[in-house]
């Protein structure tokens, strides 16, 4: 069965030989991964997950984080009431990456809605109202088909601010049981829980 496992779960012995293998087309993305990603787990600053194939393949990868929204920004596309002045709390995904060999094969997505489903358990539990990306040109279409928004291009001028809202698409009593289904078969049991309270 194919799996979502948490980079926290390995241990860096292991790590370190597995690594080795993965390849991605987009350099600084391969990198992250084999370089950065380790530590910034242990030191609690990025969540990184791998999801795995049938064989325990490594197919790719997302890292995900804490973060918060300017109201303003957002304003047009999330409704929110006026009279709230703060930021809005949400779940940035700051790297998603699909090794190479594996591409158009559904793990992207697959990822993406492990992501909706970490931010709905963060929503029941401290709340979160959407899902961010700083999203590079040519990954601007795979985002929109995961229901994602363009809100603006970014200073650099090589992303575009997207985002995803939770309250927009999901009523989670009417998406509950495919959520659990999904998370029994990527082994998030430890989710489900917070998903029915």
């Amino acid at each position: 069965m194919p799996k979502i496992i948490s980079l926290s779960s390995i241990k860096r012995s292991r790590y370190d030989k597995i690594k080795k293998d993965f390849r991605c087309s987009t350099k600084e993305l391969e990198e992250y991964i084999k370089q950065y990603a380790f530590s910034h787990q242990k030191d609690g600053l990025y969540q990184t997950y791998f999801y795995l194939d049938d064989e325990e393949n490594y197919l790719g990868y997302i890292s995900v984080a804490i973060s918060s929204i300017d109201r303003e920004k957002i304003d047009s596309e999330i409704d929110i009431p006026t009279s709230i002045k703060y930021e809005i709390p949400a779940l940035k995904i700051t790297r998603l990456c699909t090794f190479d060999n594996h591409c158009k094969k559904g793990v992207g997505t697959k990822l993406v809605i492990f992501c909706e489903i970490l931010a709905l358990a963060l929503q029941k539990k401290v709340g979160c109202r959407a899902i961010i990306v700083d999203s590079k040109k040519d990954a601007v279409g795979f985002y929109t088909q995961c229901d994602f928004t363009e809100i603006a291009q970014e200073d650099d001028d090589n992303t575009i601010f997207m985002v995803y809202d939770l309250l927009k698409k999901n009523e989670l009593n009417d998406e509950l049981d495919d959520i659990i289904t999904f998370c029994k078969m990527y082994g998030q049991n430890d989710l489900i829980e917070i998903l029915k309270s």
